[in-house]
């Protein structure tokens, strides 16, 4: 459609079968394509391991949004030469797509996610070099990760948050705090917060017979949050009458059983069971079935920086959120209303909300349902196409 706007998102992979950051651009994609705006995803190589979605092509379309793996392979290669071809085919395939984009319509936006700096300024050079803003997906405070780092990481990550950040023509922030970091940082430019951002249709699946279960979701590197949470368990766990489930990412399958057995080791019945590399359509029935779903934030600047996907996602499946009073969560949520949300992060307090959910089903469920109703308010895909719209036409 001619002088139809064109939003294209870099710096990804993996889509459209990735984690948060994927999920995040593929409804930001769709939140723009409610507003009949054109959308592309542009992957520079591939990523899965072979065999894995053998069928998906390197160019087409995935519910309703373009995209293109410029290197012409949706696959990790074998061998070192290989894989460092593919790379370079890769970034001069971006160029190239780049490119024609200018010459047969323009790009309105660039949308940012990598953070490594010989990538970012790959992309900003493009933004110059065909004129059109980009602005970057805000998403973490990087510095502020308290996970285990390399030095050459951590380097990266200062400058990006330090000097870099104040290269693109603009921001999507998640939270405050990050909105707040880039105001500071770029006071002149356009700087609109995007929480998190869920499509709720998805979750509008029947329930199904099971046990009870809490259900904690997250990567295995935040084995601090996993203690946290069975340390909570424990004080609720004399019957061991409700289970506790964990989807945890990033491990083999022999880990994971290793990591379910230790954990175990701790209760009588064994009540803990792990899921790992899970389909999404899985995911989305633990969610759905589960008694409450837990995702405690702790008080540091890293947490209260970040907004969690699988918040929304928690929101969508109609049950009780358990969370803490860090960051995001006092801006949205409501103790006993619209979660259940444990004052400060002690193991105790986090436990007696945990407990309210043993002890009165119904009075949680009702929680969990008009939680349902302001995730719908606030962060279906749907509600922020017309503001990221606005944002576009203000660059």
């Amino acid at each position: 459609m001619k002088n139809q706007k064109h939003v294209v998102f870099l710096g990804e992979a993996r889509f459209p079968y990735g984690l948060a950051s994927v999920q995040r651009m593929t409804l930001m994609a769709k939140a723009l394509l409610h507003e009949n705006i054109k959308v592309t995803i542009i992957c520079r190589k591939g990523s899965w391991n072979q065999g894995e979605h053998p069928d998906f092509k390197y160019e087409g379309t995935y519910e309703g949004i373009n995209y293109i793996y410029t290197s012409k392979e949706v696959h990790k290669p074998k061998g070192f030469i290989k894989r460092n071809v593919q790379k370079i085919r890769g970034i001069y395939g971006e160029y190239q797509y780049l490119r024609n984009l200018k010459k047969n319509g323009g790009i309105s936006m660039g949308v940012l996610s990598n953070r490594k700096l010989i990538h970012v300024f790959r992309y900003v050079f493009f933004s110059y070099l065909f004129r059109f803003p980009i602005v970057i997906n805000l998403v973490e405070m990087a510095s502020s990760m308290n996970h285990k780092r390399s030095l050459s990481r951590k380097i990266n990550d200062f400058i990006l948050d330090k000097w870099i950040v104040k290269l693109y023509d603009g921001a999507l922030p998640i939270s405050d705090k990050l909105k707040d970091f880039y105001h500071v940082a770029s006071p002149l430019k356009p700087n609109l917060k995007l929480p998190i951002i869920c499509d709720f249709d998805k979750f509008n699946i029947s329930r199904e017979p099971s046990e009870p279960y809490f259900l904690y979701c997250g990567s295995i590197s935040y084995r601090e949050v996993i203690d946290f949470i069975l340390e909570a368990y424990k004080h609720i766990s004399q019957e061991e009458n409700v289970k506790l489930y964990m989807i945890v990412s990033g491990e083999s399958k022999k880990e994971v059983a290793r990591f379910q057995q230790e954990m175990n080791d701790m209760f009588k019945t064994e009540p803990i069971q792990l899921f790992s590399n899970i389909p999404y359509s899985q995911l989305v029935k633990l969610y759905v079935n589960a008694s409450a779903l837990l995702i405690p934030l702790r008080p540091t600047l890293q947490d209260s920086s970040r907004f969690p996907h699988k918040i929304g996602e928690y929101l969508a499946s109609g049950n009780p959120v358990i969370t803490t009073n860090i960051g995001e969560i006092s801006v949205y949520f409501k103790d006993g209303e619209t979660a259940l949300v444990a004052g400060n992060y002690i193991v105790e307090t986090f436990a007696e909300k945990m407990k309210f959910v043993v002890d009165n089903p119904e009075k949680a469920k009702k929680v969990g349902l008009v939680g349902k109703e302001l995730g719908l308010r606030e962060f279906d895909y749907r509600t922020h196409g017309a503001r990221l719209k606005a944002f576009i036409e203000n660059l």
